[in-house]
């Protein structure tokens, strides 16, 4: 298979397990649209548009808001399927009963950072201003959320920690704070790590 139909493929992957999470949550009509706000379904959708458009700057701009997150995610949930333990409670919500398809969906934290990078690497990352998109996007999810979801519900942890731990500010600072952190540290490892293409286009258009 040639690399154009690789991304092509890798593309309706993410953009057709997103819109199916999407419409899995509309049925659940007692929450509101509550659940289909979640950044992981969000990021599911741009990322699929991203890689299908060829868009690296926003396939990279995604995996820099959720990468921190899903790698503590896959940490959790492995360490919980091998030792029957809860380590930082971020994925306890998967070994208690509950619908099969939502947990078929929330799947998509093991495979979507692997193939998000490879999708980078066959388009081919040209800038690093992506996090700027990361930022306003994390700005803008979190005010909707907070308008049209309650406390109970706790989409995107905008209320209160879905972890058992916490830094002892307002939570509001420290869910600012921690996307942000998180940002950053994703952009400088994207960047390290697709340095060699970003220096490539950086040495073309100079000339």
């Amino acid at each position: 298979m040639d690399k154009e139909k690789v991304i092509k493929l890798i593309g309706l992957i993410f953009l057709i397990w997103g819109v199916v999470a999407v419409i899995d949550n509309i049925f659940k009509l007692d929450e509101g649209i509550a659940p289909t706000l979640w950044i992981s379904y969000i990021c599911l959708i741009v990322i699929g548009i991203g890689i299908l458009n060829k868009d690296a700057n926003l396939v990279a701009s995604q995996v820099a808001i959720i990468g921190i997150p899903y790698l503590l995610w896959n940490i959790d949930f492995f360490y919980q399927l091998i030792t029957k333990e809860s380590l930082f409670g971020l994925t306890d919500y998967f070994f208690r009963e509950g619908s099969i398809t939502g947990k078929i969906i929330t799947l998509q934290h093991i495979f979507n950072l692997p193939l998000s990078l490879f999708s980078i690497y066959l388009i081919k990352l040209k800038r690093t201003d992506f996090w700027k998109i990361s930022c306003v996007q994390v700005i803008i999810i979190f005010l909707i959320t907070r308008i049209v979801t309650n406390y109970e519900q706790n989409v995107n942890c905008v209320y209160h920690n879905c972890a058992n731990f916490d830094f002892g500010l307002p939570y509001v600072i420290e869910w600012f704070i921690a996307y942000f952190i998180m940002i950053y540290l994703m952009r400088l490892i994207i960047v390290r790590l697709f340095r060699k293409e970003i220096s490539l286009k950086k040495a073309k258009e100079k000339k």
